[in-house]
This record gives structure tokens, C-alpha cells and sequence, in this order.
């Protein structure tokens, strides 16, 4: 017998997101007695979870009133979330091109929290081709979608993933050296764009390239994925174009065109 879902939730977290959706409400600075007539809570309950709250910044609280909104953070994971939508409505008829072009799985990748996730796929039509995972979270040091994504970032940003990140071998092809990924990340920055040949699944190769935003920054990658046995060294070079085209026409729709720190 399954479980009811109410059986799985985090009270602390449910009263967490109470105050959130009161303070959004009102739209306007309230104090701990004021949420907490709102919420119905004891004021010390309410004023442990503003605490809480407000060192991740989702709330902040005026220092002359003590009372409190919501913060910048939510503005931001908003932002992110808005960006991530309109890339997904902008990429996904070139991905649908780029797919008939090739014949071919198409991956839309983006960064969350040291990791690369796809947000958007179309798989090849073929019997034989590579199954994308929506939502799966991948490391960014192997793999075409990865290095796309990893090589443009800033020289810090780099650093600090490739420091929290176990670098195993999913494959004998998988580099884990930090010096010689970050020599190899340095060349796709160059060349703008990344292939992978079975380094995190045997059998399986890909190519990619960055899409930026009209700051210049990458917010996501396209690669083109299959296997490794219909990635010839007579085909690669019209799936690098190809891959490398349909990026800077989505970076455009973004208004951006060109990495400005590369």
C-alpha cells in the first residue's frame, strides 16, 4: 500500500512556505506578531523560522521597524527560473530542426548547483540512440553538454566546481586530472565547442556548444548525442557546424552573440 503524500512532508518547511505565501500576500512589511496572528503560531515558532529564513535571504527584515518582506533571493531563484523558460520556448523549434537535420538526440542543458541538468530533449528516431533523461543531474567535467557549459565559465567558477567535485572515471576516456581538464577546457573555449567520445557511457559520443545570455554569460548548452559508431570522422565536422549555428541563432534570440569574456 502506498503512501499518502502528506505522509512524506516537512512540517518545518510547510510553515516555512506559510509565511512566505503571507508575507506575498500582503505584499508589505509585516512584524512577527502581525504573521503570527496570520499563520495562527506561537511568535516564537513564527520568529525561528524568519531567522532561518532570512540567512538564505528569502525574507529580510528592515533594522528600524523589525518587520520583514521578501528577499532578494526569491527575486533571483525567480529571475532563474523566467530564463529558464524562455530558453526552452526559444531553443526548442531549432532543436526540432537540428534533430530532422541530423537524425540525431538533441540535449538541452543548463547549470544548477555544480551540476548540468537537461530541461529539454528530442530523441533520435533511430532504433539504436541515446536516451536522454529530463531532470537527470550529471557532473559537468565529462561529457559534451558538461564541457560546454563547464569551459565558459568564469576561471573561479571553474575552480571552485572542480574542487567540490570527485572527478571519477566513468570510462578509461574520462579525464580526471584537474590539470589536464582544465588544459582541455581551455581548448573548447577556443574552438567553442565540445565533443566527448565515450567518456561517460561507453559507446556513446557527442558534440555541444554554449548559449549565452545578452550578458554574455552561459546560461545553457545543445548537444547533439548517439552512438559513437555514427560519429565518423567524415560526419563530425557538419555536426560541429551544425551544433555550433543553432547556438549562436538561440544566443541571439537571447540577445546575446558572443561570450564577452572569451
Amino acid at each position: 500500500m502506498s503512501k499518502k503524500r502528506s505522509e512524506y512532508y516537512l512540517k518545518s518547511l510547510n510553515k516555512a512556505m506559510q509565511i512566505l505565501n503571507a508575507l506575498a500576500q500582503e505584499n508589505v512589511e509585516l512584524g512577527v506578531t502581525e504573521l503570527s496572528k496570520k499563520v495562527g503560531w506561537h511568535k516564537s515558532t513564527v520568529h525561528r523560522i524568519l531567522v532561518t529564513l532570512e540567512d538564505e535571504r528569502l525574507v529580510a527584515q528592515d533594522k528600524v521597524t523589525q518587520k520583514y518582506r521578501l528577499g532578494i533571493k526569491l527575486f533571483e531563484l525567480g529571475s532563474l527560473v523566467q530564463e529558464q523558460v524562455e530558453i526552452r520556448k526559444l531553443a526548442l523549434p531549432a532543436m526540432k530542426r537540428l534533430a530532422q537535420e541530423t537524425e540525431e538526440s538533441i540535449d538541452l542543458n543548463i547549470i544548477s548547483s555544480g551540476k548540468r541538468v537537461s530541461i529539454e530533449k528530442i530523441e533520435s528516431t533511430h532504433d539504436i540512440r541515446r536516451i536522454i533523461q529530463l531532470g537527470e543531474r550529471l557532473p559537468l567535467y565529462c561529457g559534451g553538454s558538461g564541457k560546454a557549459l563547464l569551459a565558459f565559465l568564469p576561471e573561479e567558477e571553474i575552480d571552485k566546481i572542480l574542487q567540490q567535485e570527485r572527478l571519477i572515471p566513468f570510462t578509461s576516456h574520462t579525464i580526471t586530472d584537474p590539470f589536464k581538464l582544465k588544459e582541455h577546457l581551455k581548448e573548447i573555449k577556443k574552438l567553442g565547442y565540445a565533443t566527448s567520445f565515450e567518456e561517460r557511457i561507453p559507446g556513446s559520443a557527442s558534440v555541444a556548444a554554449p548559449i549565452f545570455n545578452f550578458k554574455g554569460k552561459v546560461v545553457a548548452s545543445l548537444s547533439i548525442s548517439g552512438p559513437i559508431s555514427r560519429f565518423t570522422h567524415e560526419k563530425l565536422p557538419k555536426l560541429i557546424a551544425l551544433v555550433k549555428d543553432t547556438t549562436r541563432d538561440i544566443s541571439f534570440s537571447l540577445g546575446g552573440q558572443e561570450n564577452l569574456s572569451g
